[in-house]
């Protein structure tokens, strides 16, 4: 699996590490559609289930997309 940079401004996320650089091991980004389904916080251990689950969700834009991978410090 490739490494990608995934850089992040959201600095109060569990995730989010020095100098804005996201250090989840698994990123869930969804359609806002898709995305009211599940709590602000989840479990990203369980992307693959919630990917299974919700299947292809098309956006038209990216303000129609939600990144669910945030955990409140």
């Amino acid at each position: 699996m490739p490494r990608i940079e995934v850089r992040c401004t959201v600095d109060n996320c569990y995730f989010w590490a020095e100098n804005n650089y996201c250090n989840a091991e698994s990123i869930l980004i969804t359609s806002d559609q898709a995305a009211q389904k599940y709590p602000e916080s989840v479990d990203v251990s369980n992307t693959a289930m919630i990917v299974q689950e919700i299947g292809e969700t098309p956006a038209q834009n990216c303000q129609e997309t939600a990144c669910k991978t945030f955990f409140r410090r």
